[in-house]
């Protein structure tokens, strides 16, 4: 199972980059379709229970999109982190975040590149930062969570 660990990690990053993909390629007029579903459900449900109280209610459709894009890049990065470090054991675990972060960062500007090409939707430059308060605390946190590991491994060798 070790030997495809890296290829399972490789899989579940481009599955969630081509998640990303699929909602981004989709026209203005079915993405407000669907955030609009989830908006209602959100607010029929019991989940608003446990939204924050800035998470406001008169927005609440802007917010559903902007928070969409954190969590799914909340996902990627851990993803990513996971995959980079798998894949590149020759550099030290701080590079390996950068790297993490780059392709992050690389990953959510193309997909505003390719929403400019999608009727109805836009190449907004506050979206990349937004993915960005998505993927930076996960990268870092599962950067010291491998850090952690490592040391319990170490650790249980002596």
């Amino acid at each position: 199972m070790k030997k495809y660990g890296r290829y399972l990690a490789l899989a579940a990053t481009l599955v969630l980059m081509g998640i990303i993909f699929y909602f981004s390629a989709q026209p203005g007029t079915v993405s407000d379709k669907v955030s609009e579903a989830v908006m209602n459900s959100l607010q029929s449900s019991k989940a608003n229970r446990f939204t924050p109280q800035w998470f406001s209610t008169t927005s609440l459709h802007a917010n559903i999109r902007k928070w969409a894009h954190v969590y799914i890049y909340c996902a990627l990065g851990v993803s990513m982190t996971v995959t980079v470090h798998l894949w590149t054991r020759k550099i030290s675990l701080w590079q390996q975040g950068l790297l993490a972060a780059a392709l992050c960062t690389l990953s959510g500007m193309g997909d505003e590149l390719h929403q400019f090409f999608v009727p109805g939707r836009a190449m907004l430059l506050s979206d990349v930062g937004i993915d960005a308060m998505g993927y930076m605390p996960c990268i870092a946190a599962a950067c010291l969570l491998i850090w952690a590991a490592g040391k319990l491994q170490r650790k249980k060798r002596r």
